[in-house]
């Protein structure tokens, strides 16, 4: 009875795994928004400085940063930076004591207002894009203290969706805190057309003395729908977990019962 109670679970996890494989036909599909491989810079106090630079690894080949500083003390007045390394692949943003910095990456095109597109990020997946389980992917390097940042995706029809977030207070120290935001959590992702994105930013900052950074590579992860067989194969594996308990308690009950006299 043993054996073939063997055979039965075998045979359905057999099942289950062939199904998986036979429904695998699409895969996930990565854009790739900026990979920080160019070196940018401004630094200014007191003001507004915007900057584009001609980049290879930014969506359309362009990256514009703007820098937005006050306070700061008037007698011995320091410049806020923003900085693009491409020896190390971050973003950071730098402000001297008691001034307010905020920034903005924006992926716009030449001067940050032609655009960039249309870009598909689904994928070219059309009906099977799954706008769950796709993901924004990018990573905080360091932050010395908690602030906001708001993603905002553009299509071509001007149709926003836009994500706020808190990054934490966290040390240059640890590894990198690595973020997989849904595409499903923004406003305006069920209005906006994922296959037809023009402009793409990344704002923060405003808190006094903020020093933080991120890490490329910055991307968009598109992800299929699970297909029917998937879900099959999962009930599969749940109906055989449920059998093989239902077994076991049935068995242990046996031994337990006492013997007739």
């Amino acid at each position: 009875m043993k054996n073939k109670t063997l055979q039965t679970t075998f045979g359905l996890l057999a099942a289950a795994i062939f199904v998986v494989g036979s429904t695998s036909g699409n895969a996930a599909v990565v854009t790739y928004i900026d990979l920080f491989n160019t070196a940018q810079q401004i630094s200014t106090n007191n003001a507004i400085v915007t900057n584009t630079v001609s980049s290879a690894g930014a969506i359309g080949g362009f990256r514009t940063l703007t820098l937005n500083t006050s306070g700061g003390d008037p007698e011995f007045p320091q410049n806020s930076t923003v900085t693009v390394s491409s020896l190390t692949q971050r973003f950071t943003l730098s402000t001297p004591a008691d001034t307010v910095s905020s920034f903005e990456i924006k992926w716009g095109g030449a001067g940050g207002t032609s655009g960039f597109g249309p870009v598909d990020f689904t994928g070219a997946l059309g009906t099977n894009f799954n706008l769950l389980g796709s993901t924004l992917n990018f990573a905080l390097r360091s932050a010395d203290q908690a602030n906001n940042y708001t993603w905002t995706f553009t299509d071509t029809a001007n149709n926003v969706a836009s994500y706020t977030g808190t990054f934490p207070i966290h040390s240059s120290t640890n590894p990198a805190l690595p973020y997989a935001l849904s595409l499903a959590s923004f406003g305006g992702s069920g209005i906006i057309d994922w296959t037809s994105i023009n402009f793409i930013t990344l704002a923060g900052g405003g808190v006094v003395d903020l020093d933080m950074g991120i890490f490329a590579p910055i991307s968009v992860t598109a992800q299929p729908i699970p297909e029917p067989g998937t879900w099959v194969a999962a009930g599969l594996l749940l109906l055989t977990a449920g059998y093989i308990r239902w077994r076991r308690s049935r068995a242990t009950s046996t031994e337990e019962a006492p013997a007739a006299a």
